[in-house]
This record gives C-alpha cells, structure tokens and sequence, in this order.
C-alpha cells in the first residue's frame, strides 16, 4: 500500500491574502514593470558613481515612476484577474492530488477493512461536487468570491482526505496486534502476579503486551475520532450549500451577504475541527491507560 505523506490541506493556500500576494509577486515581475525600474536604477548607479547629469537624473526618475505606475495600475485594477489566476491554478494542482489521493485511499482501505472510511471517500467526493454546483448556480464564475467558495471547499476535501490517510497509518500500524490475543495473555499474567511473584521475563512480556495494548487502544480511538470528524465535515458541507442556496433565496431573513459569510464560516469551521483532530494521540507512556 502506497501511503507515503503528502502536503496537508493547508499546503495549497486559497485564502484571500495568499491570491494576493500571488498577485502582487506577478505584478512585481512584469517585465513592464521591471525593465524600467532596472533602467532607472542603472541611471541612478551612473549619476552616483560618475555625477553624470540631469540626464541620468531624469532617466532614474522617469523609470522609478513609469515601473511604480505599471505596477499601481496592474494591481489596482487587475489585480482581481490575478487573483482568478492564481485560485485557477490551486484548482488545478487539488484535482490532481484529489484523483490520486481518492483512488489510493478507497483501495487502501478496502484491504484494511474499513467499510466506513471506504465510504466516506465516496461521499466527500459527491459532496464536494455538490457543493460546487450550488456555488456555480447562486454565483458567477468570473467573480472572485466564487473562486473563493469553491477554493475553500477545497481546503474542506483536503482535510477530510487528510483524516482518511491518518486512518490507513494508524490501522496499518495495529494491523497485526490480534486485541483479542493480546488482552487474554495480559490477564493471564496479572491472575499469575496475583498468586506468586513472576519471573523477569515475564514481567518484560506482561509490560511489552500492555505497550501493544495501549497503541491499539489509542489507535482504535483516534480512528473513530477522525471517522466522526468526517462525518460532521459532510454535515458542514451540505449545511454550507443550503446557506448558499440563501443567497438568492428572497424569502430568507438574511442578507446575501450575511448567507455568503454564513456559508464560509462553516466550511472554515469544518477545516479548523479536521486540522485539529489530525494531533496525534499515540504515545507509548500513559500511566493509568486500561489495558486488558
């Protein structure tokens, strides 16, 4: 099985103040802006080093002011289509990461038996398109606030994509502790410990079965925990498209606006709780942990 890491969900920057500094490092090195700032600063460099006259004043100056404006206009006014650029271009590097995490989650998980995680690849798949769809229907494609919706719901898959890899480790990791084994030989010992001191080698095999019983047990929890994460992130995914769907719903007691955020909100919402479940939870030291 193939589960060598891949970047987190936040790797892949769709926030509105990383499409702008995209847009201003792009707007930074057009040549229509670098080429006369390098005039200008090579006019500097004469009129400091060689006192060459106005002329080489003139000429620093003209290309400080001609590269500032190109920039000043290309930002100002085209920044928003730069920022569509770089949204467009996120969007293309999640669907490669989505075709080729999907497809090796479902058979990984498949081979480990986790017919819910199995299922739950499908279902934030569908999600996913559904959700989009309903942004394409209440908002234009040539908006920025789209690209943003949909990059967002993006960062949401991610996560939850996240949380299914975390699961195929964690269950690879235990896939050969038999939980059942192990706990009958615990007890086996402890009711030995209970009528007569027991030989240090058996002491070492009761300490090492109760470490194995311990990162089952921490396992199991974690992967139920990353289970119900992604249950309430397709929640937060269909509770994000009805409050899309507000935004043009006249009936409703809330603004466009106020939808727009509402939507948003809860697709950040499901991002944070998903990023926060990924902490991991196995140690190999917990005093007081059950183990039998």
């Amino acid at each position: 099985m193939n589960t060598s890491p891949q970047d987190g969900p936040n790797k892949l920057d769709f926030s509105e103040a990383a499409a702008r500094r995209a847009a201003l490092s792009e707007t930074i090195q057009h040549p229509l802006t670098l080429i006369p700032l390098a005039v200008g600063g090579v006019a500097a460099t004469g009129l400091a080093l060689f006192a060459s006259g106005s002329g080489a004043a003139v000429a620093a100056i003209a290309g400080v002011a001609i590269a500032g404006l190109n920039w000043s206009v290309r930002f100002f006014r085209g920044g928003d289509a730069y920022m569509r650029k770089h949204f467009a271009q996120l969007h293309e590097e999640f669907e490669r990461i989505k075709e080729e995490k999907s497809a090796q989650l479902a058979s990984d998980l498949k081979k480990l038996k986790c017919k819910q995680g199995q299922l739950q690849v499908r279902q934030l798949a569908e999600k996913f398109e559904n959700l989009v769809e309903v942004f394409r229907r209440v908002l234009s494609e040539n908006e920025l606030t789209y690209s943003r919706f949909v990059g967002t719901a993006e960062q949401g898959y991610r996560a939850g994509l996240e949380n299914l890899e975390r699961i195929v480790v964690l269950l690879m990791n235990t896939d050969d502790i038999d939980r059942e084994e192990v706990g009958t030989r615990i007890e086996t010992y402890e009711k030995a410990q209970l009528l007569r001191k027991l030989k240090a080698s058996e002491e070492r095999n009761l300490s090492a079965l109760k470490k194995q019983a311990l990162v089952h047990d921490q396992s199991t929890q974690e992967v139920e925990d990353l289970l119900a994460a992604n249950e309430e992130a397709l929640a937060a995914m269909d509770q994000a498209g009805a409050a899309a769907l507000r935004i043009k719903d006249r009936s409703s007691s809330l603004t466009p606006k106020e939808s727009m955020d509402e939507s948003l909100e809860l697709l950040n919402q499901m991002i944070a709780r998903a990023n926060k479940k990924r902490e991991p939870a196995i140690t190999l030291d917990q005093p007081g942990a059950q183990t039998t």
